[in-house]
This record gives C-alpha cells, sequence and structure tokens, in this order.
C-alpha cells in the first residue's frame, strides 16, 4: 500500500507532474505483476482540509478509508469437491468486495430457455444492468469512463488521450471497448446503459448503436 500526497495545483491531466507520476506507477504495477499493489492518491485538501476546518475531519477520514477499502481485492479460492495432490496448483482470483452494495432479491425468477449454446453460465442475474458514464474534458484531449454494476457489486474507471478533438468514432471505441472489458468479467447477459456527461452528437449515437450490433452479430 503506497500513499501518495498530490498537491492541489497538481490535480489536473495537464500536469506534466501527475502524469510523471502515472508513468511511475504503471511501471511499477507492470514489473510487480504478481503483487497486490495499491497506490492511493490522497489529495492535498484532505490532509490540510481537517487542520482548518476541524469539523470536516470525520467525514473525510471516511470517504479516504471507503475509497481504499474497496480498491483492495480479496483472494477468492474456487471451490472443488477434492484435491488430487498436494502439488496441485491452487486455483485463486482477485475480486472486489466492496464496504456497501445493494441488496439482492429475496425470490430470484429462473427462465427456462431451449437454447444452444447457451447464452451465458448465470441464470439468476441474466440481465443486470451494466452502467457506463463517459464524457471529454472540456479541452477535448482526454475521454474519461466509469462503469459499475447495478448492486454496485464492482466498478471501474478509465481514461485515455484522444486523437483528435472531433474523432467520435474513436470516442465510441473506445467506451464500448472499456465497456465489454468489464462485462466479460462474469459470465452472464447484461443490459447496458450507456450516458454521456454532456450533448452526445449523432455520430456518437449511431457509433454505439454500430459496434453493439456488430459484437451482437459476432457472439
Amino acid at each position: 500500500m503506497f500513499y501518495i500526497l498530490t498537491p492541489t495545483s497538481a490535480m489536473t491531466l495537464a500536469s506534466p507532474l501527475l502524469r510523471q507520476v502515472f508513468s511511475a506507477v504503471k511501471r511499477a504495477s507492470k514489473t510487480y505483476l504478481d503483487s497486490q499493489l495499491l497506490f492511493q492518491f490522497v489529495p492535498e485538501h484532505i490532509v490540510l482540509g481537517p487542520v482548518e476546518n476541524p469539523g470536516t475531519h470525520d467525514s473525510v477520514l471516511d470517504m479516504l478509508c471507503f475509497s481504499v477499502y474497496d480498491r483492495i481485492l480479496r483472494p477468492v479460492d474456487r471451490m472443488t469437491s477434492r484435491r488430487f495432490s498436494d502439488n496441485e496448483e491452487r486455483l485463486q482470483n482477485l475480486v472486489q468486495e466492496p464496504a456497501f452494495t445493494l441488496a439482492r432479491p429475496i425470490y430470484n425468477k429462473v427462465k427456462l430457455l431451449w437454447q444452444a449454446p447457451a447464452r451465458s453460465l448465470d441464470v439468476t442475474d441474466r440481465h443486470t444492468l451494466l452502467h457506463i458514464g463517459y464524457q471529454t474534458t472540456p479541452c477535448g484531449k482526454w475521454i474519461l469512463a466509469a462503469c459499475v454494476d447495478q448492486r454496485g457489486e464492482a466498478h471501474d474507471i478509465g481514461v485515455w488521450l484522444t486523437q483528435s478533438e472531433t474523432n467520435e468514432a474513436y470516442i465510441v471505441a473506445q467506451v464500448w471497448g472499456f465497456a465489454l472489458q468489464f462485462a466479460r468479467r462474469a459470465n452472464l447477459e447484461w443490459r447496458f446503459a450507456i450516458a454521456k456527461l454532456g450533448p452526445m452528437k449523432g455520430s456518437e449515437l449511431n457509433g454505439v448503436f454500430s459496434e453493439a450490433l456488430s459484437e451482437h452479430n459476432q457472439v
């Protein structure tokens, strides 16, 4: 766990200092790929704010703690009936386990479908909503995106540098690829809800439909 205190002046994508720090973090993550390294950026106002205004100490500290807790991945072992040998490789994966999630329905409705091959292995969470939101920065150089599932059990964020200020096809491809990468974490049929902060051009809307139709035909 590494805490990085970030000055307020550097909390912008145009800051050379912040971009250098991001590059160093990316190199460290690739070097120690097998280790679960967590870099937590702490804005300067979170540390200095409670000193100037003690009444905000608890709320600011809670936000920081929840942010760290939600980013720590939990190791989960695959359940097997029995092990054939002590030398077998352990089947383990790291998954998100947020502090708060929305409760599942008490009675799940399971519908029998005669399809071959099966669309997905999950029958109780079929058609779960996946929310994807994105925007381009006012300067037009960056694409920001975030996604979260219907119950808040998993989330992800993405940032990309645009190729040009008016390349809507590139924006659509990045957001759609980001959504598919997240959706493939679970073997179920998702319902996508994509929204943009700010006006969406007609070419962007048509591009999303084209990408979705192309992916559906491939499946």
